[in-house]
């Protein structure tokens, strides 16, 4: 689910990916690497953003439409490589890896033709932290000095590690050396300061109460609807290389109607998902991209059922995740035995995968499930439980909640799942409450340690929707965030015994890791993905060939 963070992104499976457009009249303005380009790119969405403010934003849909209007301290190019976005040059830090001090481009401007300044720079990262705010979307910023004091009441956010030294440099001050920072960097976004000023709260609930500083702002969305525009900002610093002036954008939550508007030429961009992917694996409009985006299933600690370990064990070991990916996703998703997906985190001293130093923690083993489920039923006084299945309404995660609930009521007799499919912002809001059973959560990285994905199950954590408390977890992950006291090789040894433990008590049950699946129009050029970047992909790097 992204966040920002991937946008910690919580979301639906299905999140796996996104990107839609809608049709729209052609624009009157050229801008290209060639080729008549005056007219509108039209592309798709998965499902309506719940907000389009920074300091709040906790899900895929509202993060891909914030990475197209607003710009942070760094950016990610065409290539996805981190450089300067607001900023005049990447930075290194000083006291000991704790402060950076960046200096803002002079022609940074809001939509409006104000400049962007320190001080909304400090307007943002300070609204963040307070308490008043009560921000979900804290993940990125919980490094600041004197964060978790701020965000807790106990200290005034003025004292925000953040301070504007003049109208454009700033300082930031860490509590602790982060290896990472850079690409945290990306997310740390300013907010116009006015424009907090005037719309408070109600900041980003509609295009008429957000202000841009990136490439495109966002025109035509009331904060319900299923379309909207993006128009290229004349006042962005580096507009002259926004190729493409004009963009409609619709949500299409099923990927027929997607597959639909693409083979009908109504959009020129949109995401697939399931046997869609399979069966466009010839055609020379589809690319996929093996994602970083890995999914789960969160246990409620806090209901009776879910709380026991032996249940959690006996659900995770009837999973068959490779037929799960193979069978029933087709969509070039793979099989996913742990919280830490594959491919992403690398031993420090070897360059060896996380994964593959850590062995299968999800094993498939149905004998042993019933065994589990024996104990359970002792444990818990009941030969039969019913549980709720807290899924989106999408074609993915419905697939997904299917095959748990078939391999579940087939091998552990006495278990009844009952599916319950909602909107994903319905869903979302349920997560963060723990109105649920078991969910489904996916988590999309932000930067490539396995502390991304491990970060999320620490007992304080605002996206460990299970209320799940290990002391033993707890400890060993206040070791992989002591950067002061331990190398990046001792780190990466304490975050696989943190992620041995997690596993070890079926805290969460893996399911897939997905692969982003996208149809793009032959004469649309300058897309690309990989397992960093948003499902949506960066629009303003986007042209007509």
């Amino acid at each position: 689910m992204s966040t920002h963070k991937g946008m910690i992104v919580i979301v639906s499976i299905a999140m796996g990916m996104m990107s839609a457009l809608l049709g729209g009249c052609a624009s009157t303005v050229v801008g290209g690497a060639g080729g008549n380009t005056s007219k509108t790119l039209k592309v798709t969405i998965p499902g309506e953003p719940m907000t389009i403010d920074p300091n709040k934003s906790i899900e895929t849909n509202g993060a891909a439409v914030i990475s197209q209007i607003s710009e942070g301290i760094y950016r990610r190019n065409a290539d996805n490589k981190i450089v300067p976005g607001v900023v005049e040059k990447i930075v290194k830090p000083t006291e000991n890896g704790t402060k950076y001090t960046f200096t803002i481009k002079k022609d940074a401007k809001w939509q409006n033709g104000d400049p962007v300044t320190s001080q909304d720079f400090v307007t943002s990262m300070q609204r963040n932290a307070d308490p008043a705010t009560k921000s979900q979307a804290t993940t990125d910023t919980q490094y600041i000095q004197n964060f978790a004091a701020v965000n807790s009441g106990k200290m005034d956010k003025s004292q925000l590690g953040i301070h504007a030294e003049n109208s454009r440099t700033f300082s930031i001050k860490l509590s602790r050396p982060v290896p990472y920072m850079n690409y945290e960097f990306v997310s740390y976004r300013p907010l116009n300061t006015a424009a907090i000023k005037k719309f408070g709260s109600k900041y980003g609930s509609s295009a008429d109460t957000t202000v841009a500083n990136g490439a495109y702002m966002i025109k035509g969305w009331t904060g319900s609807n299923d379309s909207w525009h993006y128009v290229k900002n004349p006042h962005y610093w580096d507009a002259k290389d926004v190729k493409i002036s004009n963009i409609d954008v619709q949500v299409a939550k099923d990927d027929n109607t997607a597959q639909n508007l693409f083979n009908s030429g109504t959009v020129q961009v949109t995401s697939i998902n399931g046997q869609y992917v399979k069966a466009n694996a010839n055609n020379k409009s589809e690319v996929v991209t093996k994602n970083g985006r890995n999914n789960y299933i969160y246990f409620n600690s806090k209901r009776p059922t879910t709380a026991n370990e032996n249940f959690r064990k006996a659900v995770s070991m009837v999973i068959d995740r490779k037929a799960l990916a193979d069978n029933v996703l087709q969509d070039g998703s793979t099989a996913s035995t742990n919280i830490v997906p594959k491919d992403y985190a690398k031993d420090p001293t070897n360059g060896k995968d996380f994964i593959d130093e850590v062995g299968d923690q999800a094993p498939t083993d149905v004998n042993k499930a019933k065994d589990y489920w024996t104990k359970a039923q002792k444990e818990i006084g009941k030969d039969k439980v019913s549980i709720d299945f807290l899924v989106d309404d999408t074609d993915t995660e419905k697939k997904v909640a299917e095959y748990v609930q078939g391999a579940v009521e087939k091998n552990l007799k006495g278990v009844t799942v009952n599916i319950v499919s909602v909107p994903h912002g319905t869903h979302v809001s349920r997560d963060f409450t723990t109105d649920f059973d078991i969910t489904t959560v996916g988590w999309g990285p932000d930067y490539p340690d396995a502390q991304n994905f491990l970060d999320g199950m620490q007992s304080q954590n605002s996206i460990n929707f299970s209320k799940t408390k290990d002391d033993q977890y707890d400890a060993l992950m206040a070791k992989v965030n002591d950067t002061n006291k331990y190398s990046a090789a001792q780190r990466f040894e304490f975050e696989k015994q943190a992620d041995k433990r997690l596993m070890s008590i079926a805290a969460v049950a893996p399911t897939f890791q997905t692969a982003q699946a996208h149809l793009v129009n032959k004469d649309v050029g300058g897309l690309k993905w990989d397992t960093l970047s948003g499902a949506s992909g960066q629009l303003q790097y986007a042209y007509w060939k």
